[in-house]
């Protein structure tokens, strides 16, 4: 079995827009008063559950007083709003606790207007021809895309979503293929050990049979970043709570919208040919938070690793390459891919940020910083018997098995 999104834009009407905002709104509204009245509780010293459950339950006892207008709305706003309330807490709780990994977490943040403005329901349709949807108390909205469910699966929910500033509306259909097997690993093939980077090169690949290839940095955001300056300008400069504030802040997150756009398309096209026309590929388990706050000549690199989407690339080279059989193999964070050289594994401790060429003082072989990187990474996963379930690991912590993704989804490019 697999679970997998399709996402598409829809084509509301000015009325139907009104409706969605509505629901979105109703979202909000429940999960904002599910955590305050958890808070008052708390405060107040006394012991409550925070299941969805328990919240939706405390919610329909509480719904004619803090919302009189909810029968304008579809419950199942509310009963989403009320299980991300419960998401929200048990994260809060489960890291106070210690049973959570990573920074702690704060007590749940109380939702914005604005910040991910979205709504999961599962009473919703997809039209047989796939161009339309029907979305409860809304009705049948029209899709810009056919969104054709393929035969053998099933649609298990939907999330509709704002995006563009509010000024456009998307649909995720939840996708479960029951009757789906993993494919066989593919092996004899090429291998293939990427160094990704945030410069003039978005990649660097070299394969098993010699060849290295060059991916250039499309940097998307770079190349409208005096767009989107002069639109958040823009937006500055109207008055708040204006209606040409409302304008200005749509047309800030078009563009946004557009960047990311052309972003999440090429990197799905690049991550689906990487993994369809090879059989092993061998990733860095890069750091991405602390490469933000490097520093490069003064500079904060943390725009540019921004740009590239380091994380994004590996999540979907890893559910990727579980759809088609290849085999990923991620390197240690601490493997010194870029210092060591390729020709006689001696390592050039003196190596910086800076130094995109070296020659090694050992054997005299000069290296391309990000072309050995690779031919590193490659002949790493070649020196080491490692598995898809990373069955006897060599050198130490320099590889690690992939870490498989329990529910990979796919965006509105479908693949």
């Amino acid at each position: 079995m697999r679970i997998y999104g399709l996402k598409r834009e829809m084509a509301p009407t000015e009325e139907q827009a009104a409706g969605l905002r509505r629901n979105v709104g109703a979202v909000r509204f429940a999960q904002n008063a599910s955590q305050r009245s958890v808070k008052n509780s708390l405060d107040a010293g006394e012991k409550r559950s925070w299941t969805p459950v328990s919240l939706h339950t405390r919610w329909r006892e509480e719904r004619a007083e803090v919302a009189p207008w909810y029968g304008e709305c579809s419950k199942e706003a509310f009963q989403d709003g009320c299980t991300r309330a419960a998401t929200a807490l048990k994260n809060w709780s489960d890291s106070k606790n210690g049973k959570r990994a990573g920074k702690a977490v704060d007590f749940a943040k109380f939702r914005k207007r604005g910040k991910n403005d979205s709504w999961t329901f599962t009473a919703g349709a997809v039209r047989p021809d796939g161009l339309a949807v029907r979305v409860p108390r809304v009705g049948w909205v029209a899709l810009k895309e056919a969104l054709v469910v393929p035969d053998g699966t099933r649609v298990t929910a939907l999330t509709v979503r704002a995006v563009a500033g509010g000024s456009r509306w998307t649909v995720t259909a939840r996708v479960r293929e029951e009757a789906w097997e993993p494919p066989v690993k593919k092996t004899g093939g090429l291998g293939v050990g990427v160094d990704l980077g945030v410069g003039e090169r978005f990649a660097v690949l070299h394969t098993s049979d010699g060849q290295t290839r060059e991916v250039e940095n499309p940097r998307f955001f770079r190349s409208d970043e005096k767009r989107l300056r002069r639109a958040s300008r823009r937006h500055s400069r109207r008055q708040k709570g204006s209606a040409n504030r409302r304008k200005a802040q749509a047309r800030l997150g078009r563009v946004h919208w557009a960047v990311a756009n052309r972003r999440a398309d090429f990197l799905h096209k690049f991550t689906t040919d990487l993994v369809k026309t090879h059989d092993l590929i061998v990733l860095e388990d890069l750091s991405v938070a602390g490469m933000a706050r490097r520093r490069k000549k003064g500079y904060r690199l943390g725009k540019s690793v921004a740009d590239v989407a380091l994380r994004e690339v590996r999540r979907q080279v890893e559910y990727k390459a579980e759809w088609h059989g290849t085999t990923v193999v991620v390197a240690s964070r601490w493997y010194a891919s870029s210092k060591l050289c390729s020709a006689c594994g001696e390592k050039n401790t003196a190596l910086t940020l800076s130094d995109r060429e070296w020659c090694c003082l050992s054997c005299g072989a000069m290296h391309d910083r990000d072309a050995n990187a690779a031919r590193n990474l490659l002949s790493l996963a070649g020196s080491s018997p490692v598995s898809a379930c990373g069955a006897d690991v060599r050198r130490g912590d320099a590889v690690r098995p992939v870490v498989k993704q329990e529910v990979p989804v796919a965006d509105a490019h479908g693949i």
